[in-house]
């Protein structure tokens, strides 16, 4: 979601070259100021609203190629939706996707796009067939970029999750939303990496950690919160950011699709989805240390030690240096956390970590934190 009209500052990722470092402010150049990172955003009116669109109704059949689009298409649409975001005089704001998880009305989208409407906002769902519905935030977590929503409108279809621990590189993948405000966009790509560290926001409050899927969908501003879907149609990713190119590095210009994109893998995003649904906020799982932020050498070296935590029970000190988790190097902060926060509530996890020039594997269990 963003504003309409002259756009705003947007909050930048950290650069595909070295994701693994966390960004300052709101927007980031990389490659010499040729890249730029952004949250998917969504204009309403302007072109959005001059622009005819129309829905993707072919009758096809599920074969290969474009006629198993089509029919993934087809199913899909009915059950992906544009959120229209107002402030509290009913002036909009901003637009973003989301589609229905639950049939008596829970939607799934981004958390970027839920709190565009603020304390004292609306949020409008539009369904394919035109029809409109307010809603209601379930529960947001700015960590995960994601949120859920609830409308009463009947019985409504529903998409299902697919698996995205057994994506590969190269597989096909469909992207479904409301790019710039075209309701019921439809888009083909391939999934270009999987494990992608992307680190979104501007300040610790609104922070996300996206263990993302990349792919080369077109994913324009307006998807975010749309789903990421395989060749069965079923939800592998939310879409949630973008690389672009163009602006001057204060985020005040963004252009379209370059072929990179970054979508929330469906597996933290159905985690994630029934802890906001049951309790209405999310559990982050963490090992109870504090990362050095002076620490400039690879991986991230330990500044202390929560008493009680896995780490303090595994044997974690201070001033080790953890290199990798799962077999899985990390660079930086980014990427640790990144990793952390992707595994499950009560996960073990193995860190290999460094200290007096030796080297060490120790299996810690997660713990739930808030933060």
């Amino acid at each position: 979601m963003t504003p309409s009209g002259p756009q705003q500052p947007f909050p930048s990722a950290g650069p595909p070259a070295n994701p693994e470092q966390p960004r300052k402010g709101r927007a980031g150049l990389l490659a010499g100021g040729a890249l730029v990172l952004a949250l998917v955003a969504g204009a309403v009116g302007g072109a959005g609203g001059a622009i005819i669109t129309h829905h993707y109704d072919a009758d096809a059949t599920d074969v290969a190629g474009s006629d198993q689009v089509s029919a993934i298409a087809k199913r899909s649409l009915p059950s992906v939706v544009t959120i229209q975001i107002a402030d509290s005089t009913g002036k909009p704001v901003g637009t973003g996707s989301g589609f229905v998880i639950r049939s008596s009305g829970y939607i799934v989208t981004n958390n970027h796009v839920a709190e565009g409407a603020g304390a004292s906002g609306r949020l409008t769902v539009q369904f394919s067939d035109d029809s409109q519905a307010s809603a209601r935030i379930v529960g947001a977590d700015a960590s995960y970029d994601l949120a859920v929503i609830k409308v009463n409108h009947g019985t409504l279809p529903t998409l299902a999750y697919g698996d995205s621990d057994a994506l590969i590189v190269g597989q096909s993948v469909i992207a479904v939303g409301a790019p710039l405000g075209l309701t019921g966009s439809v888009t083909t790509g391939i999934v270009s990496a999987l494990n992608r560290p992307v680190s979104t926001g501007q300040s610790m409050s609104d922070v996300s950690y996206l263990n993302a899927v990349q792919t080369d969908a077109a994913i324009n501003p307006g998807n975010s919160g749309g789903p990421l879907l395989d060749m069965h149609g079923r939800v592998v990713g939310v879409n949630s950011a973008i690389a672009s190119t163009g602006g001057d590095g204060s985020g005040s210009q963004q252009s379209g699709n370059i072929g990179v994109g970054f979508a929330i893998p469906s597996a933290q995003v159905q985690r994630t989805v029934d802890q906001l649904i049951r309790t209405g906020k999310a559990e982050h799982p963490s090992i109870g240390i504090q990362v050095d932020p002076n620490y400039e050498g690879t991986g991230v070296r330990v500044g202390g030690v929560d008493a009680g935590g896995g780490a303090q029970r595994a044997g974690v000190a201070t001033g080790d240096v953890i290199t990798a988790i799962d077999g899985v190097e990390v660079a930086g902060p980014t990427a640790f956390i990144v990793a952390l926060r992707s595994k499950p509530l009560g996960a073990t996890v193995t860190l290999t970590i460094t200290s007096n020039g030796g080297s060490r594997s120790v299996a810690v269990q997660t713990n739930a934190s808030n933060n």
